[in-house]
């Protein structure tokens, strides 16, 4: 990685619960010039920002958690920074986005003052169309407030059209797939709707209704947007702000996908992986087991022998395994799935059993284990296709920076 990794500054700032401390004024992490807080941390965890890797849902409570999320987002400040270094800001793509999200967040903060200015709850009105259509006073408030929004946004929509003098092109009426890229379907005072503009949209459509519909609603985002501009919007701090977090992301997202296509596999790679993980190879399977978890391998063979001369298994777990809920589910685990990573030592020991059957001791972080197979599903293969697609997420080279770095305090 660039210099970037040595102006890293990393630290945690010592946490308890009975401290009253502001999160947004609690660093967390420092790359270059630019501070990490624990609040921005916390509000990463049940969202995927643009620019980072998409992740499933995650307990935020989970410190381990945390700690990665705090890479990911310290990887994105080290993307950026290679994203400014690589000129990503000056690309076609970069600027077109840009300019699409501009004109989007525009219209999005016009519509928003339009039905601040316009939408406002009238008791009577409400309560008298409460009884008209036997409906509670709150759902008369949000019927009348829905239809007050639409007729707004209707209203300015047509002051607009006027203001700036929209006309529609004969050729908006036609069907989509005998128009050309240059044809011009609308144009007003300050902008200009050509086939090109709204083609990706309309791929499937074949309808002159769904043209139509379609270029109405360009229009309207066009007209408040151009009304925006006009009354000055883009000096607001809202906007400003959101447009700063939005281009900063694209850059971060462009680049990531740079070095996606950069470290993309070969097919000989590809081979490669599969032949390193056997398990892609085959459909995850489901297990049904019973485990017995002691401390010391002497403890764990001597209820394997208990257990192979027909000791219940059950019983044992419960009066003898310290795995947490043992007396409660009495060792019962699963069903479990395997396939789905690689193969780790328990798999690898469940797999050479037949229903009935018990692995010798294995080692795991709290001690001993050993595991009675009560069930699992037919080993099936898995189609070439899948294999391969497999293999080439996993066996991806992971575009992002991996940074180390070193506990200072705890985060509770």
């Amino acid at each position: 990685m660039k210099t970037t990794l040595i102006r890293l500054i990393v630290a945690f700032a010592v946490l308890t619960a009975s401290q009253n401390v502001a999160l947004a004024e609690t660093p967390v992490a420092k790359v270059g010039n630019r501070v990490i807080t624990l609040e921005e941390l916390q509000k990463s965890l049940n969202s995927t920002p643009y620019g980072m890797p998409k992740t499933n849902t995650i307990d935020p409570g989970s410190l381990d958690v945390m700690n990665k999320m705090l890479g990911e987002l310290i990887n994105a400040e080290l993307l950026y920074d290679e994203a400014q270094s690589e000129k990503i800001r000056k690309t076609d793509e970069f600027r077109l986005e840009v300019a699409q999200h501009k004109k989007d967040l525009l219209s999005s903060l016009y519509r928003e003052k339009v039905l601040e200015e316009n939408v406002t709850d009238d008791p009577a009105i409400a309560e008298k169309y409460a009884k008209e259509k036997s409906v509670s006073m709150e759902s008369a408030k949000a019927l009348l407030r829905v239809e007050k929004r639409k007729r707004a946004v209707a209203d300015e929509s047509l002051r607009l059209f006027s203001r700036y003098s929209v006309h529609f092109s004969p050729l908006a009426a036609r069907q989509p797939s005998t128009l050309k890229d240059r044809d011009m379907l609308v144009h007003a005072t300050t902008f200009k709707i050509r086939f090109r503009d709204v083609k990706p949209l309309v791929q499937d459509m074949g309808s002159k209704k769904g043209l139509l519909d379609l270029l109405a609603q360009c229009v309207e985002v066009e007209l408040f947007a151009a009304r925006a501009l006009e009354t000055g919007m883009v000096k607001e701090k809202k906007y400003q702000t959101e447009m700063a977090t939005f281009e900063k992301n694209l850059a971060v997202t462009l680049h990531r996908g740079n070095l996606e296509k950069k470290f993309k596999p070969t097919p000989n790679d590809i081979d490669a992986w599969i032949k390193k993980n056997e398990y892609l190879r085959f459909k995850p399977q489901k297990a049904e087991v019973l485990m017995i978890v002691v401390k010391t391998e002497a403890e764990a063979s001597k209820l394997r022998e208990e257990a192979l001369k027909g000791g219940n298994f059950y019983e044992m777990a419960v009066n003898n395994s310290i795995a947490p809920n043992a007396q409660m589910n009495a060792g019962r685990v699963g069903p479990v799935t395997i396939g789905e990573r690689p193969y780790n030592s328990v798999d690898n020991a469940l797999l050479k059993l037949k229903p009935g059957e018990i692995t010798p001791p294995l080692k795991g972080d709290k001690g001993y284990g050993i595991f009675k197979l009560l069930d699992i599903s037919p080993r099936e293969i898995q189609g070439g296709a899948e294999v391969r697609a497999q293999a080439e997420a996993q066996g991806r080279l992971k575009p992002a920076a991996t940074v180390a770095y070193y506990f200072i305090g705890t985060l509770h």
